[in-house]
């Protein structure tokens, strides 16, 4: 889902006042060296660190801001600079273009700031935000990351940290094939050039001159993209652990999406700020692709539960491999993820269902606490049986197509909340727990 990026647009007047204070801060002073220190926590490698001289120009038709980087690693400046220039010289030019409207009071502004984000232990991003203003009472405003492994000392493209690129890459590529844009059909060509951060929570991209509003930024759930992550990195994200008295819980929902009982059960999790992961049947994603688009839009994990619901152990291996990746691609067509984590349906596992989800790259997951809604479909009984089995780190069985289970939610949620529970999906439990994802993943059970 496409959303506003989060940097604050400054409009004029306000842009001007901002401006004016800004360099009459820096009047008169030749440079603003802030220090960016960087240090790989493997300890391999000596800090990289970045200083960033503030550039300013203060002239009748125009005023610059700009950080240039100052670094002693050519390699790693070289790219950047190169970069600063280009903004810097198409201001200028536009600038000159415009000449005669400018001066007397009127001028041109060009503002470049930087930050810091970590991304992973060896690497982080150096992101700028240039904002133009010429003639156009909005400006222009352009997003441009460098990612940084310290440990080689070199600037690393997104391809660069994946093992299965073109997999993950046409992934990406579907999530927005839907994109009306040509300009983000085109940008969507060249993997090398896209804008992109990376931490334990999301991939960002960001995509320039595509909308009014600024840059178009694009955020893929972590655990969407982890299994093409190379070993390293993927390692490196998924490697935080659960503090004492720390209490996580998956909510999962199985056999959806139902075109009434799933929409109530979307507004109650968002009621609750509540991530969950949606385990889908492609036949249901097929025939209600608008309901599952809005589970994946809210920002729910997709899981695959199969095409029809079949026993997978009970069916040829032919067929079972059919039930997993008809189910899947559907999924991809309806929400736009692709999913990584499997459920078979009731839970039946054997060695080939396990090969399966291994070729497939997914992680097999279960449950450690049955609500038995299905069983019941009585919102007490529901209530009762999962507080009776809770334990912190559970995975809690649900389905989306009861409507008991969607009257039942709301009271789920605040017993848990009251008892200190905090919501996960189940990857972002498994990367809590530490958990390896080659075999099934069940959570954890309650300690008798």
């Amino acid at each position: 889902m496409l959303k506003k990026i989060p940097f604050k647009r400054i409009r004029w007047p306000d842009w001007v006042v901002l401006a004016l204070m800004a360099f009459s801060f820096v009047y008169g002073m030749t440079q603003l060296v802030a220090a960016i220190p960087f240090e790989p926590e493997s300890g391999s490698a000596s800090p990289v660190t970045i200083d960033f001289k503030t550039e300013t120009k203060d002239a009748d038709t125009y005023t610059m801001s700009i950080s240039i980087p100052m670094m002693e690693d050519e390699t790693i400046k070289k790219p950047i600079q190169g970069w600063i220039n280009h903004e810097k010289e198409a201001f200028l030019e536009e600038v000159k273009e415009n000449k005669s409207q400018l001066g007397n009071g009127s001028r041109a502004h060009l503002i470049i700031q930087a930050d810091r984000k970590k991304s992973t232990d060896d690497t982080f991003h150096i992101l700028f935000h240039s904002y133009q203003l010429v003639h156009d009472v909005r400006g222009k405003e352009h997003v441009k990351t460098f990612t940084i492994n310290a440990a080689e000392r070199k600037i690393v493209k997104l391809p660069d940290i994946m093992d299965a690129k073109e997999e993950a890459i046409n992934m990406i590529r579907n999530r927005l094939k839907g994109h009306s844009d040509n300009k983000v059909q085109e940008a969507l060509q060249n993997p090398e050039s896209w804008n992109w951060t990376l931490d334990e929570k999301v991939l960002s991209l960001y995509f320039n001159d595509i909308q009014e509003a600024g840059p178009t930024p694009v955020r893929i759930p972590v655990q969407s993209i982890l299994p093409y992550l190379d070993k390293k990195t993927a390692g490196s994200l998924a490697t935080v652990s659960v503090e004492p008295g720390e209490k996580y819980v998956a909510l999962t929902f199985d056999d959806g999406p139902d075109p009434d009982v799933t929409p109530r059960i979307l507004k109650v999790l968002k009621d609750h700020n509540a991530p969950a992961t949606f385990f889908m049947l492609g036949s249901q994603a097929e025939k209600y692709p608008n309901v599952a688009k809005d589970v994946a839009g809210a920002g729910h994990e997709i899981g695959n539960h199969s095409d029809h619901h079949k026993d997978l152990t009970k069916i040829g291996e032919e067929q079972m491999v059919q039930e997993v990746r008809a189910s899947s691609q559907k999924i991809m067509i309806a929400t736009g993820q692709l999913p990584t984590v499997l459920r078979p349906p009731y839970g039946a596992i054997n060695k080939e269902v396990e090969k399966l989800a291994h070729d497939n790259r997914s992680s097999l997951v279960l449950w450690s606490v049955d609500s038995l809604d299905w069983k019941y479909k009585n919102v007490n009984a529901i209530h009762s049986t999962v507080q009776q089995e809770m334990a912190p780190g559970a995975i809690i069985l649900l389905h989306d197509v009861h409507s008991t289970t969607a009257d039942a939610l709301p009271g789920l949620l605040t017993m848990l909340e009251k008892e200190g529970y905090e919501f996960l999906t189940v990857s972002q439990l498994q990367a809590r727990l530490v958990v390896e994802t080659a075999g099934p993943f069940y959570g954890n059970m309650k300690k008798g």
